[in-house]
C-alpha cells in the first residue's frame, strides 16, 4: 500500500512538471470611446470601438509555449476582435492573429494568419504607435500593401523572426494566395499570378534610439481575378525611427509604394513627423503632422493630430484626440472608418474622440 502511495506521490509529480513546462496566458483590451466627425456639414457622432477611435481595438487572447527541451519551445498565439460598441466580434477583424510555431536559440518560424512587418515594427516611428485617431493610421491605409491596421495581418503566412543581436534584428515573412478568388482559381498558389506577398525588414531598438527599414510587396495578381487592365504587382518602401530625450521623443517616418494595380503606375508617398511630451508621471501629450501623395496631378493629403493620455493606473488609460485632416481634389482619405465616410472625395474633415482602454 505505502508503495502505491509513494508511485502515485511520484506520478503526480511528474505530471506536474509536464505541466508547469506549458504555460498559456489569456489577455485582452476592452477600449471604446466617443467620437464626433464631420466634413463640409455633414457629420456623425457616436460610440465606436477602439478599433476605429481609440487606442487600440478591443480583443481577446490567448498565447502559450510549452518547452520542448534543449531550448526549443512550441509557441501559439489565438487573438479574437470584439466590437465594444455593438457587442460582437469586429468582422474579418475578429480573427485577428492565429499562429503556431517553434523557437529557440535560431529565433522563431510562425505559421498561420500573423502581422507583416509593417504592423509590428512601424508602430515605433509614429508618435502614438497604437492610436487608431492618430493621423498617420488614416494616411497609411491609403497604402495597398504595407499597412498598419487589419491590412498588416497576412492569412496562410510562414515568418521568421531572428534573435535579438545587441538591438538587431531582422523578420521575414511571405503569405500564399491570400486573395479568396485567387485561392478558387489558383489552388496550386502559383505566386506568378495569384497576389501571394512577401515582406522583409530590419529594425534596432537599443536604449533611445529606434529605426526600422522594411520592404514589402504583392507579387503579380492575374488581372482577370480584379477586373483591372495592370499586372497587379506592387512595391513598398518604408523608413524610420525615433529617439527619446526623455523630456521628448521626437518621431519620422517615409513611406513609398509603387502599385502597378492600375493600367497605369501608380506611385505613392508619405511621411510624418511627431513628438511626444510627458507632461507627468501619468500624462503625455502626442502631436503628429503627416502628408500623402500621389503623382496623379500631384494631388495630397495633409493631417495634424494632437492628443492627451493619461494613465489612471498600469492598465486602464483614458485618452482624448482631436484630428484634422485636408484632402486635396480626387484625394478621399477619411477619419471616420466605421460608420458611412463623412467626408467625399476632396473634402476638409474634422474628428474629436475621447475614450477608455483597460487591459486585462
Amino acid at each position: 500500500m505505502q508503495k502505491k502511495i509513494i508511485a502515485l506521490a511520484v506520478a503526480g509529480l511528474v505530471s506536474g512538471a509536464a505541466f508547469a513546462q506549458s504555460n498559456v496566458t489569456v489577455y485582452g483590451v476592452a477600449d471604446i470611446g466617443y467620437n464626433y466627425a464631420t466634413s463640409d456639414g455633414n457629420k456623425y457622432s457616436g460610440l465606436q470601438d477602439g478599433g476605429d477611435v481609440g487606442l487600440q481595438g478591443s480583443r481577446i487572447g490567448f498565447r502559450g509555449e510549452e518547452a520542448l527541451g534543449n531550448g526549443l519551445k512550441a509557441i501559439f498565439t489565438v487573438e479574437f476582435g470584439l466590437n465594444l460598441s455593438e457587442g460582437q466580434g469586429a468582422g474579418f477583424n475578429n480573427h485577428r492573429q492565429t499562429f503556431v510555431g517553434l523557437s529557440g536559440k535560431f529565433g522563431s518560424v510562425t505559421l498561420g494568419r500573423q502581422y507583416a512587418p509593417s504592423g509590428s515594427w512601424l508602430g515605433g516611428t509614429s508618435s502614438n504607435s497604437v492610436t487608431s485617431v492618430n493621423i498617420s493610421n488614416y494616411l497609411i491605409g491609403q497604402f495597398r500593401t504595407l499597412q498598419t491596421g487589419n491590412g498588416s495581418r497576412w492569412n496562410n503566412s510562414i515568418a521568421y523572426e531572428s534573435p535579438n543581436y545587441s538591438g538587431f534584428q531582422f523578420r521575414g515573412i511571405y503569405a500564399f494566395h491570400p486573395d479568396t478568388q485567387n485561392q478558387v482559381r489558383d489552388s496550386f498558389g502559383d505566386a506568378s499570378n495569384d497576389g501571394s506577398r512577401l515582406g522583409l525588414a530590419v529594425k534596432y531598438a537599443n536604449g533611445p534610439l529606434y529605426l526600422t527599414a522594411i520592404y514589402q510587396a504583392v507579387l503579380d495578381d492575374d488581372a482577370a481575378s480584379t477586373g483591372m487592365v495592370g499586372d497587379g504587382s506592387n512595391k513598398a518602401w518604408a523608413i524610420g525611427g525615433s529617439y527619446d530625450f526623455k523630456v521628448v521623443k521626437l518621431f519620422a517616418n517615409y513611406i513609398r509604394e509603387k502599385d502597378d494595380y492600375w493600367s497605369f503606375d501608380l506611385k505613392k508617398t508619405y511621411f510624418s513627423l511627431g513628438v511626444g511630451i510627458p507632461v507627468s508621471a501619468a500624462g503625455s501629450v502626442q502631436i503628429e503632422a503627416a502628408q500623402y501623395k500621389t503623382d496623379i496631378d500631384e494631388t495630397k493629403s495633409r493631417g495634424l493630430s494632437i492628443g492627451y493620455q493619461h494613465a489612471l493606473s498600469k492598465r486602464t488609460t483614458v485618452y482624448t484626440y482631436l484630428t484634422r485632416l485636408s484632402n486635396q481634389d480626387n484625394i478621399g482619405a477619411s477619419i471616420n472608418r466605421n460608420q458611412a465616410q463623412v467626408g467625399a472625395n476632396g473634402e476638409n474633415q474634422t474628428g474629436f474622440a475621447v475614450g477608455l482602454n483597460h487591459k486585462f
